[in-house]
């Protein structure tokens, strides 16, 4: 199943767990706590992807980056702007986004990270987290990547 533990869990862990075994030490609330983990589902684009939990699916829309689209419209128009590219440039950007998300998230395990400072959701009742991905022990921050990789624009709000 699905396993989810917050960060003083994963701290304890690292201290009294061995490597193969994770104990799982409290409920988490998903919704409100300041981080849990979950294992990625579908990459919808660069920015958001989905999970499951329980027979429910929750959506994540990545803090502080904004994906280009990869569906042709207005936000495309704007991203396009905003970069100083050209639409189509922007949308071969946003499938590129996506297949790199896929790539490197889906079925992964990722912490999700909240910022206080920021709504828990968006508009489209998705959680706003920031999402950390592991190599190995080392975990690293996605959206930082994506803005590295410049496949997505700053997106502060």
């Amino acid at each position: 199943g699905l396993i989810i533990f917050s960060l003083s869990a994963m701290i304890s862990c690292l201290v009294s767990c061995k490597n193969d075994t994770i104990t799982v030490y409290r409920d988490v609330d998903i919704l409100l706590d300041s981080s849990a983990t979950v294992i990625v589902g579908r990459i919808l684009d660069g920015d958001t992807f989905n999970f499951g939990i329980g027979n429910d699916t929750l959506g994540v829309r990545i803090l502080n980056i904004d994906a280009f689209e990869t569906r042709h419209g207005s936000h495309l128009d704007s991203q396009a702007v905003k970069a100083g590219i050209s639409v189509d440039s922007a949308f071969a950007l946003g499938k590129i986004a996506k297949q790199f998300a896929d790539s490197l998230l889906t079925g992964k395990t990722v912490l999700l990270f909240r910022d206080p400072k920021q709504p828990a959701f968006d508009d489209f009742g998705r959680l706003l987290r920031h999402v950390y991905y592991y190599e190995g022990s080392l975990s690293h921050d996605f959206g930082a990547l994506m803005l590295s990789k410049k496949l997505a624009l700053i997106d502060i709000h």
